[in-house]
């Protein structure tokens, strides 16, 4: 009876957290495309959509450059600013989506993954679904990631970073619950997507999971410490691995 409340009580905060993403995206499903020239440029969103998307077109992969942008001569955008949400909003557009719904879609989805990542994590940090709903439902609306698409508009890797933070302490807090090498996948990933997301936002986050991690291994039991440490550094060293192909001809 207990197992069946809870997997009732998770459906339903699922549920009412969709409905509350719904209501914070909704401003951006109006007719054309937000105008954020007071803050922000939100039309480099089209720019940069319809850029990717001629080089996916083409057969490019990984695409590093804008053939129109710079008035015609060409701009190495995507060689230094990461891009996985435009990725797929071009991929939208390679579907058969118009790029305005493409981007309006692909801000929607991040809206959804950061309320839902940030619900699973805190779920297990809390003990409590009403405590994870919550922090979600905070997480969702936080001024600074409204900001991003309904001031700034032109900030989309920044703001889709926001479903990666919570998705990486979550993979760390597994390591710590069942410390193996299939625990490991996860906060992997999830870094490597934070990486190819947005670099800034990952350089600015590294050194908290770093923190998060040693206060994770000081608090668990002395005989998985240093496997929990170990196989954290190997999460954490093989999301740069996989993001080798962004990062390194940046550098």
């Amino acid at each position: 009876m207990h197992t069946r409340s809870v997997a009732w009580g998770n459906v339903s905060s699922t549920a009412t957290l969709l409905l509350l993403v719904l209501l914070a995206a909704a401003p951006l499903w109006g007719p054309g495309l937000l105008n954020t020239r007071g803050g922000g440029d939100s039309p480099f969103n089209l720019l940069r959509v319809h850029q990717l998307a001629a080089n996916l077109r083409a057969g490019v992969f990984p695409v590093r450059w804008m053939p129109d942008a710079a008035y015609g001569l060409g701009y190495p955008f995507f060689s230094y600013y990461a891009a996985l949400p435009y990725y797929l909003a071009a991929g939208c557009t390679l579907l058969g989506i118009d790029i305005l719904s493409a981007i309006k879609l692909t801000q929607t989805l991040f809206f959804a993954a950061a309320a839902l990542s940030t619900y699973g994590w805190a779920r297990r940090a809390l003990h409590s679904q009403a405590g994870a709903w919550l922090a979600a439902a905070a997480y969702t609306l936080a001024p600074y990631h409204l900001v991003n698409v309904y001031v700034r508009g032109d900030s989309l890797s920044e703001f889709a970073a926001f479903a990666f933070y919570p998705l990486i302490l979550r993979g760390v807090d597994r390591l710590e619950e069942r410390p193996s090498l299939r625990a490991a996948i996860l906060p992997a990933l999830a870094y490597a997507g934070l990486i190819v997301t947005h670099n800034l936002s990952a350089f600015v986050f590294s050194p908290f999971v770093l923190l998060y991690v040693a206060i994770l291994v000081w608090r668990t039991r002395e005989q998985h410490r240093w496997l929990t440490a170990a196989l954290a550094v190997v999460a954490l060293g093989l999301g740069v691995l996989l993001t080798t192909w962004y990062w390194l001809p940046t550098l």
